[in-house]
């Protein structure tokens, strides 16, 4: 199956973030999030395991009170139910691949 981008929808649109939905499978949500200079994702948790890869940009997730540095190229597991910020505080837009495992 083929999920052409111009057929994205927007699923966040906030000053500070946005993201679109580029997928749904059987087994995944598929999304792409861009985080603009100095924006912030604010702390939620989710009932299903997210996995993130930097597309291009740099910036830190904080998951349960522990702050990592997110670089172009790094693969982030976060497990369901646990708290996580995504922060921006560089110059460049931060693209990350969303890939929300479904139960």
């Amino acid at each position: 199956m083929i999920y052409p981008y111009y057929e994205k929808s927007a699923v966040l649109k906030t000053e500070q973030a946005y993201g679109y939905l580029l997928a749904e499978t059987d087994n995944n949500d598929i999304v792409e999030l861009h985080i603009l200079k100095n924006g912030l994702v604010p702390a939620h948790a989710l009932p299903v395991d997210v996995v993130f890869y930097v597309i291009s940009g740099r910036g830190k997730i904080t998951i349960a009170d522990e702050i990592t540095n997110a670089l172009k190229g790094d693969v982030i597991a976060v497990k369901k139910n646990l708290d996580r910020t995504w922060q921006n505080p560089f110059d460049e837009l931060l693209k990350l691949l969303v890939i929300k495992q479904k139960p």
